[in-house]
């Protein structure tokens, strides 16, 4: 499995940000993608829908219960940036919504470095760290350590 960051320029400036902390522990397990309106990622685009996941809050009921993690997944894409910057990467993106969604429901972020702008809303590692945990990836533990050490 595979875990691509697509992220806002902006976020790579942030002494704040999670990403860099994510890629840090996962390796060659994780890529950092900057994100551009203009010149979309050729490693995203050719990224097959039948086996990747988009994390992001599902634009239907309907769609929110056909989704769930399952094996076959190898590839899972998180927005990484703040939330408005999260829906303009995902607004102006169409080949995003060709991705089936997968939304993290019921879970409170403990991110203290910055202040959530949502209620729901969880940082870039926090949720690599649902989503590791969920698959039983054996570097879950080393990621939630890394940040819990960083969130401090």
């Amino acid at each position: 499995m595979k875990i691509w960051l697509l992220t806002h320029s902006e976020e790579l400036k942030k002494p704040s940000g999670t990403g860099k902390i994510v890629k840090d522990v996962l390796e060659s397990e994780s890529d950092i993608i900057v994100w551009s309106r203009v010149n979309p990622s050729e490693a995203i685009l050719a990224l097959s829908p039948n086996n990747t996941l988009l994390v992001y809050p599902c634009e239907s009921e309907q769609q929110r219960s056909l989704i769930s993690l399952t094996p076959a997944i190898d590839n899972i894409i998180i927005i990484d940036g703040t939330w408005q910057q999260a829906k303009k990467i995902y607004n102006q993106s169409p080949y995003l919504k060709t991705f089936p969604h997968y939304e993290i429901q019921g879970v409170k972020s403990l991110y203290k470095k910055r202040r959530n702008q949502k209620n729901i809303g969880l940082c870039t590692a926090e949720v690599a760290i649902h989503l590791l945990t969920e698959y039983k990836h054996p570097a879950a533990s080393s990621l939630l350590e890394k940040f819990t050490e960083f969130n401090q």
